[in-house]
């Protein structure tokens, strides 16, 4: 195999995403990004006493955050970015 144009370096695991704002009251901007492993942070919404955990990233050109949807993450991935 040859390479025809050399890429960047890899930092992990990445996924391409549009910022949506989703789980997060909607409102975003619609870029198109590479979410990188480094990006992903948790977060948590509590209702009745009840407590989701997400996985969110902020969109840089807007701030909003959004929330993948179950499944999008590797399990590797999410155990990574876990702060307890």
């Amino acid at each position: 195999m040859r390479v025809i144009a050399k890429g960047r370096k890899q930092n992990g695991w990445s996924i391409e995403k549009i910022c949506t704002g989703y789980g997060n009251g909607l409102g975003g901007c619609g870029a198109r990004l590479l979410v990188e492993q480094g990006d992903i942070y948790e977060t948590n919404s509590s209702h009745q006493g009840e407590t989701d955990y997400c996985r969110t990233f902020k969109c840089p050109e807007c701030g909003v955050e959004t929330d993948f949807k179950d499944g999008e993450v590797p399990g590797s991935i999410w155990d990574k970015t876990r702060k307890w």
